[in-house]
């Protein structure tokens, strides 16, 4: 399969090429987008590692020329990024990106793309030599092993000390190991034991070689997760057949574990779409609450992405992070159940008027309570308790401190700042300096005064997002 890297960073673009080549690929380079289009007219590559941060013309840019032409539309592209984050996937694909590779990258991340995209090309190509890393101080023993394995087809690597076999491994990821057990510096005993312990190299059958056929040295070396192990002087016929056999097997387990990723990359597509899904019903869902008041603008995507800034800055997990900005974004939707006359009155409410308004939080509740799925009761929770104060002098029930809980105390922070600085029916925006002296002077009875520092600590992120978003 010919592949082609487009990496500035020569470092990263040789590794790549090592892994590449050692199994059987044509490998070429660019340093630049421009470099890389001329070589995909010359040589139309079966698949492309592309780097998004390039001098000149970005990876992004490139890569939606390459699948906007009807000759190299088909060449599946990996993007490999320096800063993989929420929303990237969505970005690299609208770019024409098939998948993408997080810096610093693994070599199992390399492996795993030229698996899931490489495949169909690679079934009619030659198959691959497999590659033997043998490890030992005596180059004697390697030529050896060499001249056995070679004329059969097998690709040999060496190392002469354990921290080299080591680096290998893991730089190479070779099929098979052969190691020596008596070497400089790092044993093969504690080569093994370092390779059998780590869950991306542990499938990598070790052959342990010794001088000494004695029970106990056996014994050890199946200890430390040796497969097999051979006494020196080495038999060539067994050297040949031992290496044969764990290579039928570990060719069956990987074929299994090819199957599993699959089986799981398709489960993750699933999910995947569900939560895009289910975040684009949650956003229309709070569009159509701002469509009934639409001087409010984008208030309900600024106060999710407030709320996001504070949370993250709480040490909340990812995932509740996540769920958390979703469900924020609803804090309003009891609003549905609001008369307009009196949600767009332009002068000050009556009291009646105002406990009409205050029933938008069990509304919300209301909506959002009892479905069984975790974003929508934890949007309940938000809607119900965003007006609370903690004085309990708050809405709808007078909820005090801890017992109200933790988002609607963030939310009502969030909600607060934007609502103030933001033109309204019945007075101006106010300014945010004025704003944020408002906040200051209520920590404590109307806000959570940790949640109130965290605020202060990152007002410049939020800020940010305020200007960036605009009503």
């Amino acid at each position: 399969m010919r592949i082609l890297i487009v990496e500035d960073d020569s470092k990263s673009a040789r590794l790549i090429r090592d892994i590449l080549e050692l199994r059987g690929h044509s490998v070429i380079e660019a340093g630049n987008g421009l470099s890389a289009m001329r070589m995909i007219n010359d040589h139309l590559p079966d698949l492309i590692f592309m780097d998004i941060n390039l001098p000149g013309m970005d990876g992004m840019t490139l890569t939606k020329l390459i699948k906007a032409s009807s000759k190299t539309g088909r060449i599946p592209v990996i993007a490999l990024t320096a800063a993989a984050m929420k929303g990237d996937r969505a970005r690299f694909t609208q770019a024409g990106c098939d998948d993408y590779v997080s810096k610093p990258f693994h070599i199992k991340d390399i492996l795993e793309m030229l698996n899931k995209y490489g495949g169909a090309v690679e079934q009619g190509a030659k198959v691959r030599p497999s590659i033997v890393l043998v490890a030992d101080d005596m180059p004697q023993n390697i030529e050896l092993i060499d001249a056995t394995l070679s004329p059969l087809g097998y690709h040999t690597i060496s190392a002469n000390n354990g921290i080299q076999a080591l680096e290998k491994i893991r730089t190479l990821h070779p099929d098979i190991a052969l190691i020596n057990v008596v070497m400089p510096g790092l044993n093969g005993m504690d080569v093994c034991k370092n390779i059998k312990s780590d869950e991306y190299y542990s499938t990598i059958p070790v052959i342990m070689i010794t001088a000494l056929d004695d029970a106990d040295d056996k014994i050890n070396a199946l200890s430390a997760g040796a497969d097999e192990f051979l006494t020196k002087p080495i038999d060539r016929s067994e050297l040949i057949v031992r290496v044969g056999n764990l290579l039928k097997i570990k060719k069956h387990i990987d074929g299994l574990n090819s199957k599993i990723l699959e089986k799981t990359q398709e489960l993750q597509k699933v999910n995947s779409d569900l939560k895009e899904a289910n975040s684009d019903i949650i956003y229309r869902l709070s569009k159509a609450v701002e469509y009934m008041d639409v001087d409010t603008g984008e208030h309900n995507v600024r106060v999710s992405r407030y709320v996001m800034i504070m949370a993250n800055a709480m040490g909340f997990s990812k995932d509740d992070v996540e769920t958390f900005y979703l469900a924020s974004s609803l804090h309003d939707v009891g609003k549905i159940g609001v008369p307009l006359s009196i949600l767009l009155k332009p002068s000050a409410l009556t009291p009646e008027e105002f406990e009409q308004i205050k029933r938008h939080t069990i509304v919300g509740a209301r909506i959002l309570h009892s479905s069984g799925v975790r974003l929508l009761e934890m949007a309940g929770k938000v809607a119900l308790t965003h007006h609370e104060r903690v004085d309990g002098t708050g809405y709808p029930h007078g909820l005090k401190t801890d017992s109200i809980p933790v988002e609607g105390r963030i939310t009502a922070l969030a909600d607060v700042f934007d609502s103030m600085t933001i033109k309204r029916p019945y007075r101006d925006a106010l300014p945010v300096d004025q704003t944020v002296e408002y906040i200051k002077s209520n920590a404590g009875t109307q806000f959570d005064a940790h949640i109130t520092d965290i605020f202060l600590r990152h007002l410049k992120d939020i800020l940010d997002i305020k200007y960036m978003i605009k009503a």
